[in-house]
């Protein structure tokens, strides 16, 4: 009897010892994925802080751009142009007289 029970037992270690090193490769396994997961999770979130902070800026611009053009529709309008004449280059329509204040 003690033949049988032997092979038996040594059956059972393998299997153990079998069974020990697919948790050993399991753990190993899981614990990469999980690392590489996170670390995914991580660059994700830092990508959709820069996308919002990009679309942030792109609404700032775009606001900037709409005052500029406004601008642009402003200073090519006559009296504007007429305006900065007057006061810039102190030029004056046909007819009037330019007075300017005296020089201390």
């Amino acid at each position: 009897m003690m033949n049988k029970s032997q092979p038996e037992i040594k059956k059972s270690k393998k299997k153990h010892q079998f069974s020990f090193g697919r948790l050993i490769i399991l753990t190993f396994l899981v614990t990469t994925f999980t690392t590489s997961g996170w670390k995914l999770f991580l660059l994700q979130q830092e990508v959709n802080g820069k996308v919002a902070e990009l679309e942030s800026q792109k609404q700032t611009l775009l606001e900037e751009k709409s005052g500029l053009e406004q601008e642009i529709v402003r200073l090519n309008t006559p009296s504007y142009i007429e305006q900065l004449a007057r006061e810039q280059l102190g030029l004056v329509r046909k007819g009037e007289i330019m007075i300017s204040p005296k020089k201390q």
